[in-house]
């Protein structure tokens, strides 16, 4: 490799400018005009690389004309290149007793540096050399001076002073093959990688012979570490990373902002559709949702570079230090492969279709079958195939089946009824609660989305895993990556959730009325919060009391949460504040936005008052087997 960097200097270095070359012109003129056209016939051999010629065509000039001295110090240059030191010396010298200019102080101090083919200057040459350069650095500052200089400095390992010469070469020739060689090798040596391929792409950009070039990036190659390679395209995709998860939460944020002043607007038509800018709304909102899910998945394999790398790199360093910490190493592996296990599980993580609660048969309850398809009827839409009973509160619709059945239309329409919400719950407010969940339906909210579900189901896994791998930890790259996820998805999914609420109670408000939904609703989150104390009392006394529980809803506990307790836990729910990552808007806005519609509805039907129980056959039995659920 010195050998090439000699051949490459020897071959770069000793150029002059243009004007350099015709005030010494001008000067070999007025000495002997016989001697011109052999000087311009060297210069041209020298150009040519027939080094030979150069010489013996110098010599005959410097016969005509005794006092050029700039064909002494060039016949010096090519002996020099012939390999010929002792010469080349002699002549260097000459030239330099004759007149010590920066150009012959240069010129010996590049001999003296060079040693004789395939050997080192004897370091005694080396220290004049070095010397010399320094002269001829302070009588001229020019690009050839140092050239010579960090030449001579190389060659004496001398690091100060070929820094602080490739320093002055950006200054004074930034352009020049020789300043981008020279710092090539200093960034090679600072091992900053990267500046060092820079520059040597430069460098052969300007003309670096191709097989220097060669060997110079395969050097580079066996140096660089196989990471350093590979940084700066992974700095930008870091950066791109983060910025695009910068802008969904900007995005999650500003449609939630526009989302919620859509909200408190009144429609100017009377149905649950979305007109204007409700509908703008929506198509952004699935739009970013559809982002936000592919983000998800091009992020995971960065997860997984960042833990592999992350685990990879402190083992490294563990061996590199030479102490081996074995339980520390040991602990990093397993967390590697517990977080490279989660990841992967999660990506190919599947969902069951399990039925969401006890299938109920509407051919035995035949009241809540016709309630269902007059309900259907009025808002507009298919009614729900099938009732599934759950032990709690909700009221919630949802479709199944497979991709086939969804592109038919043929999706199996669900409604999941919690018994406990049906105490106290009159028909009509029933019917209006109803035509909320219905309206979902008719804005097509519960079609399509797997994108999502799976997206959530694979976080849901993910984070699960994580967990019971004692992998959830602050250190753990992927735990950063699910933890910050999981928000941003959570503040855009929702969202794209509380905007659909919004437009399903305006279809429960223009179907029954905005009175009746809103003393449905209230009557929606009063029996959760009642049936949760009373769930809570009641199994502590069972429990305690080893008794039996045959039903869970008739049964009375003695110490029974008092009613002003549970009074004041109602309240706080209907006004609790909403939070960007909750699924529906807060309570007391959905009743002000309902209220403010001022819609009638269709009006009272005989049996509006009765109990939404009555619409069943066999309470008890029904209790009872919920009860068994609990």
């Amino acid at each position: 490799m010195r050998s090439l960097l000699f051949a490459l200097l020897l071959a770069l270095a000793g150029g002059v400018s243009d004007e350099f070359d015709r005030k010494i012109l001008a000067d070999l003129e007025a000495q002997s005009p016989q001697a011109v056209p052999l000087w311009n016939q060297a210069n041209q051999a020298r150009a040519a690389g027939d080094y030979a010629k150069a010489s013996q065509l110098y010599a005959r000039v410097r016969e005509l004309a005794p006092g050029f001295v700039h064909a002494t110090r060039r016949q010096c240059s090519a002996e020099q290149m012939l390999g010929h030191r002792e010469q080349a010396l002699a002549l260097c010298k000459q030239a330099l007793v004759a007149e010590e200019s920066a150009e012959n102080l240069a010129s010996l101090a590049s001999v003296l540096g060079s040693g004789e083919p395939g050997r080192k200057a004897p370091p005694a040459d080396v220290a004049s050399a070095l010397t010399l350069a320094e002269r001829a650095t302070r009588l001229r500052d020019d690009a050839n001076s140092e050239t010579t200089l960090c030449q001579v400095a190389l060659t004496a390992d001398d690091l100060t002073h070929f820094r602080s010469c490739t320093g002055r070469l950006q200054v004074l020739a930034p352009a020049d093959l020789v300043t981008h060689f020279f710092a090539y090798l200093l960034a090679l040596h600072d091992e900053r990688w990267s500046d060092a391929r820079a520059e040597l792409e430069r460098a052969h950009g300007l003309g670096l012979p191709e097989e220097g070039y060669r060997q110079l990036r395969a050097s580079l190659d066996e140096h660089e570490p196989w990471y350093s390679r590979y940084w700066p395209a992974g700095k930008l995709g870091g950066a791109v990373w983060l910025s695009a998860m910068v802008l969904l939460v900007v995005a999650g944020f500003l449609l939630s902002r526009a989302a919620l002043a859509a909200s408190r607007r009144v429609p100017t038509s009377p149905t649950g559709h979305a007109h204007g800018v409700d509908a703008a709304l929506r198509r952004l909102y699935r739009v970013v949702l559809w982002l936000c899910c592919g983000y998800y998945y091009v992020s995971m394999p960065i997860v997984l570079l960042a833990v592999v790398a992350a685990g990879g790199g402190v083992i490294y360093a563990c061996f590199a230090i030479g102490h081996i910490p074995i339980k520390l190493v040991v602990v990093v592996g397993i967390l590697t492969l517990v977080t490279i296990s989660a990841v992967l599980k999660a990506l190919f993580v599947r969902g069951k279709d399990e039925d969401p609660g006890l299938r109920l048969d509407l051919s035995q309850h035949p009241k809540l079958r016709a309630l269902l398809d007059d309900v259907a009827a009025h808002v507009g839409t298919r009614a729900v195939d099938n009732v599934y009973l759950t032990p709690g509160t909700e009221v919630a619709v949802t479709e199944r089946g497979g991709l086939a059945r969804q592109l038919r239309g043929a999706q199996e329409r669900c409604l999941i009824l919690g018994v406990a919400v049906l105490e106290g719950f009159q028909v009509g407010d029933f019917k209006a609660v109803l035509a909320h969940e219905y309206g979902h339906f008719s804005n097509a909210d519960t079609a399509g989305g797997g994108f999502a579900i799976a997206v959530r189901r694979s976080l849901m896994t993910l984070a699960i895993n994580l967990a019971r791998g004692g992998a959830a930890t602050w250190y753990n790259p992927a735990w950063w990556f699910v933890s910050g996820f999981y928000r941003v998805f959570l503040r855009i999914s929702q969202g794209a959730s509380r905007l659909q609420e919004v437009l399903a109670d305006r279809w429960a408000a223009f179907t029954y009325g905005s009175e009746r939904f809103v003393r449905g609703l209230k009557h929606v989150i009063e029996r959760s919060v009642r049936f949760d104390a009373h769930v809570q009392a009641t199994l502590e006394e069972v429990v305690e009391g080893q008794r039996a529980l045959a039903n869970l809803y008739a049964y009375q506990p003695t110490r029974a949460t008092a009613d002003g307790d549970i009074e004041q836990k109602v309240q706080a729910a209907l006004s609790a504040p909403a939070s960007p990552y909750d699924s529906h808007p807060a309570p007391a806005d959905r009743i002000a936005w309902v209220t403010a519609l001022g819609a009638s509805g269709q009006g009272s039907a005989p049996g509006d008052q009765a109990s939404s129980w009555s619409l069943l056959e066999g309470r008890e039995g029904l209790e009872r087997m919920m009860t068994e659920k609990v």
